[in-house]
């Protein structure tokens, strides 16, 4: 049943999609001990610990929160005033959410490549036609709302890389417009360098922030010469994943690092 319970913990913060870090003592009187947190605080202490060295459970705690604000697991030593505990540490963070407004055909293949590279796809229109479940088997959510009026309801945030690949270019620079200020780590938008430039200028002078239209990725995408919408969609996807990982968009073969970095996240 203690077993159970710390499973049951956990997997209602996953299924909640809300970050959370499990800790387990791995070796000594106390070993296969958990304590599961988060953000939020607490969510469960093994029953056993009350009889632990004092501070042990609370350790536990601040070190699973600590790993989980760096995504990151592994085991270390924690030390307390009666001696040190080897403790493991894993973490689980809610996927990111690659959010592509607009279902034409960029908007498709944006959505089967960002599935593929681990995202969770949600995509937006505001035509029923195209935003059907049936055109995006790969998403998690296909959502049909008035654009942009809608757009801000759909809170993203943190998690949220925003693509605007809409049916045309009004409609991107009004969705551009409505997410502005926004907390999102990407928003790309399609076009032009010259159409671009002018929603930039009419943004500046509706008071959007300087500093975050210049996070903007707009025209969207790497230099990779794609004519194709499969082609875009790599394009979109690879400048996605450059932006989260600090990858630099160039050629490995032109870089002095590790090819390759495997990662569970």
């Amino acid at each position: 049943m203690r077993h159970m319970s710390y499973l049951n913990a956990l997997a209602q913060e996953i299924a909640a999609e809300r970050p959370v870090a499990v800790a387990k003592v791995v070796e000594g009187p106390w070993a296969g001990c958990a304590v599961v947190a988060g953000p939020g605080g607490i969510h469960y202490v093994d029953p056993r610990l009350q009889a632990a060295p004092e501070g042990l459970a609370e350790g536990m705690a601040e070190l699973a929160a600590g790993l989980l604000v760096r995504g990151e697991s592994g085991c270390h030593r924690l030390r307390l005033p009666a001696g040190s505990v080897r403790v493991y540490v894993e973490s689980h963070l809610p996927p990111p959410v690659l959010l592509v407004v607009g279902a034409g055909h960029v908007g498709r293949e944006v959505a089967r490549a960002g599935a593929l590279a681990g995202f969770q796809v949600w995509v937006v229109d505001d035509r029923r036609e195209y935003a059907h479940p049936a055109h995006f088997p790969t998403a998690y959510r296909v959502i049909c709302v008035p654009l942009p009026e809608e757009l801000a309801a759909l809170a993203p945030g943190e998690r949220h890389h925003v693509v605007l690949v809409t049916r045309g270019h009004a409609q991107d620079a009004a969705c551009l417009a409505a997410l502005a200020g926004a907390p999102v780590p990407y928003v790309g938008m399609i076009g032009s360098r010259k159409r671009v430039g002018a929603v930039f200028d009419a943004l500046r002078a509706g008071g959007v922030d300087e500093e975050w239209l210049g996070r903007v990725r707009a025209p969207i995408g790497l230099d990779i010469g794609a004519r194709t919408p499969g082609e875009i969609a790599i394009a979109v996807v690879a400048e996605v994943i450059a932006t989260r990982r600090g990858g630099t968009g160039k050629p490995l073969s032109a870089l002095d690092r590790p090819l390759i970095h495997l990662s569970r996240r």
